[in-house]
């Protein structure tokens, strides 16, 4: 059990500019995807615009629905692989904490559940956690409920010290490169998150199978508490099948931040983490495409839950972030993956695709402000229909993952008004996206990042994860 402290120099205010050419992109997609909705509007476009948009609706969910459903790796597959494997991959198990001292015990107490261990008992896996300048007594709450949990000699805290230090997960991570983990596989978690006691067994099947790049299904707690908990927690289900299909058909599918697992030798490949990247997550994914043609394998039956997001202000701010970081991404990193030669050509399409449609939100604001004036809506209402009902197509068939409280399937009423409550929720990136293109374009000064509250409860009954865990 020991603490490592790391001192770093790095100010904010000596943080990478954006780049002039960033913000002529940004500006050009803003400005030029405003104008193509102005012109939609017009009388020609507007009987050719709903055609369009359905096509491209269909063409982009009905291929994703039926591919998430023959997985590369299935969870059999994979189970069967770890079974038969001679050598199982060992876990470094990440976590980039700020004043999170009332999550992170619970998070101990998880890890030390874990069946993942060897025949001895010896456990499979490290546990490092990187105290970023906690002032609420974080380094010493791990180490309690470590030793506590009989995990203390498999764990380690890395003090990240300095004035000015850039903020961010991304940059946190940067004080747990993979020179100082031991691990086969590189498992990072957000401080909040909650395993059941297989997770492990379950992911290291998908490296057995031969995956080197894994991210699990994220799942949100109090999911039945309210309307803004349910619509995270079935965009997240959302999301998943669109990933797992974009990886069924080829294509270059991603992490997410919440369980995001690497084989350490190809994270140290790509250079490790980066303290500039906004969003480390899809940062990642596209530097292990351009430089290892590697995509992500999602894995359905290895679930990491998490507090959602409770209030309307913080969720807001979280896929501003979220957006910029996607631009961000799409700009570094892009040109890199569309000209990798390690890709093919399906999985450089399936990005360009990807990223495409971050240019949708700027031509539905176009077509509003020319129906505002014109009162043609035509072509309003069929790009926001075809935005919002390839969500919807999407969520309908995602949903059939999901269950009932009393275990069965989901009744065709609540599925489709989930179905509803998942396309509208998705509304909210045609705000977000261009205001992130805006801020990418005209922001002077750094970028301030916003850390999310965590309160540390137990799952509610209501939560499958709650009859999962054991009693503390």
């Amino acid at each position: 059990m020991t603490s490592a402290l790391v001192a770093e120099s790095e100010a904010n205010e000596n943080a990478p500019a954006t780049p002039a050419q960033w913000r002529a992109a940004a500006a050009g997609i803003l400005f030029g995807g405003f104008a193509v909705g102005l012109l939609a509007s017009g009388r020609r476009m507007s009987r050719a615009i709903p055609l369009i948009t359905a096509g491209v609706a269909l063409g982009c969910a009905v291929p994703v629905a039926l591919a998430s459903r023959r997985p590369p790796i299935s969870p059999e597959e994979a189970a069967d692989a770890l079974a038969g494997a001679a050598d199982p991959p060992t876990f470094s198990i990440v976590v980039a904490a700020r004043d999170e001292a009332a999550v992170l015990r619970q998070l101990v107490t998880d890890v030390s559940r874990q069946h993942y261990r060897r025949r001895d008992g010896r456990p499979l896996f490290e546990l490092i956690v990187v105290d970023d300048r906690s002032t609420d007594g974080t380094a010493d709450a791990v180490l309690a409920a470590a030793a506590d949990s009989g995990i203390g000699a498999v764990t380690r805290v890395i003090s990240r010290r300095g004035e000015g230090l850039l903020d961010g997960k991304g940059a946190a991570l940067t004080a747990a490169q993979p020179d100082e983990c031991g691990g086969d596989v590189i498992l990072v978690l957000d401080a909040d998150a909650r395993l059941e006691p297989w997770f492990l067994r379950r992911a290291a099947g998908y490296f057995a199978a031969g995956a080197n790049a894994v991210t699990a299904r994220r799942r949100i707690l109090d999911s039945n508490c309210g309307w803004l908990e349910g619509a995270q927690a079935d965009e997240q289900t959302l999301d998943g099948e669109l990933n797992r299909g974009r990886w069924a058909l080829g294509g270059c599918s991603e992490f997410r931040g919440n369980g995001i697992m690497v084989r350490r030798e190809l994270l140290a490949r790509v250079g490790g983490w980066r303290a500039s990247a906004l969003t480390e997550d899809i940062d990642l994914s596209s530097r292990i495409a351009a430089a290892a043609g590697e995509r992500v394998a999602w894995a359905l039956d290895v679930e990491v839950w998490e507090e959602p997001v409770r209030s309307g202000e913080r969720l807001w701010r979280q896929r501003f972030r979220w957006a910029e970081g996607a631009l961000r991404r799409a700009f570094e990193h892009g040109p890199a993956v569309v000209a990798s030669r390690r890709l093919s050509a399906g999985a450089r399409l399936d990005f360009i695709t990807y990223v495409g449609q971050l240019a949708v939100p700027p031509i539905i604001l176009g077509a509003a402000a020319s129906a505002a004036v014109t009162g043609r809506r035509r072509a309003l209402a069929s790009i926001v229909g075809g935005y919002l009902g390839t969500s919807a197509l999407l969520g309908w068939d995602a949903l059939r993952w999901e269950s009932h409280v009393d275990g069965g399937t989901l009744p065709r009423a609540e599925r489709l008004r989930r179905t509803f409550r998942v396309a509208l929720f998705g509304g909210l990136w045609i705000v977000a996206v261009p205001r992130a293109l805006a801020a990418l374009a005209f922001r002077r000064g750094p970028i301030r990042y916003v850390k999310m509250d965590h309160r540390g409860s137990r799952p509610a009954e209501s939560d499958p994860l709650a009859m999962r865990l054991p009693e503390a």
